[in-house]
């Protein structure tokens, strides 16, 4: 199938896509965050904070909060991620040759838009 005849996503389809692809990373970033959280208020390193992690709450302390997470990624990451394509082909910087300006306004506009809706 070659480029051109290929379907595109619509604007929301590409905005689940997104969503969904960020709520399948948070589930391996999530356990990072918090640990670096805890270490940056214990002020242990990354071993004493782990360790004390597992021994204190267990090993499922380290996705404390997800459902959390999966609210931001569905509101924030969704628009700005997933709306960027859309908004950069509607301003006519779809093209390889469009000026980097029109692509950071496109990215400027969806990820304000995000974060305004959270």
């Amino acid at each position: 199938m070659s480029e051109a005849s290929k379907p595109k996503a619509n604007l929301f389809q590409s905005m689940a896509l997104g969503g969904a692809s960020a709520m399948f990373a948070v589930n391996f970033t999530h356990p990072i965050e918090t640990v670096k959280t805890r270490m940056q208020v214990s002020g242990l390193g990354i071993g004493q904070t782990c360790s004390a992690l597992v021994k204190d709450e267990g090993v499922t302390a380290f996705w404390k909060g997800l459902p959390f997470a999966y609210g931001r990624e569905l509101s924030y990451t969704s628009i700005k991620l997933g709306a960027y394509a859309p908004v950069r082909d509607a301003l006519g910087a779809g093209g390889p040759d469009a000026p980097f300006y029109m692509k950071f306004l496109a990215g400027a506009i969806t990820g304000g838009v995000g974060s305004g809706a959270c």
